[in-house]
């Protein structure tokens, strides 16, 4: 199966895109990203970005997401 999405880090600012795969290994880790409402079949837009990470928007809540985690997230842009 082709992985559809880019990685979230690679998103542009301001652009509104589809969660279709999370790809996070560490269990606790998932569990807490699913818990923040970051799933796939979600919405999320990148707001800004900052030296060690992203800040997004998923359901008027605002996340910061460090770099290595946002890398996992694979979105298409909507």
């Amino acid at each position: 199966l082709e992985e559809r999405g880019i990685p979230l880090i690679k998103f542009r600012l301001y652009n509104e895109g589809l969660i279709t795969d999370i790809n996070i290994p560490n269990n606790e880790l998932f569990e807490r990203i699913v818990s923040m409402g970051i799933f796939p079949g979600e919405k999320i837009k990148v707001i800004n970005k900052i030296p060690n990470g992203i800040v997004v928007v998923v359901k008027n809540k605002k996340f910061v997401l460090d770099k290595d985690i946002a890398r996992e997230i694979k979105v298409l842009k909507l």
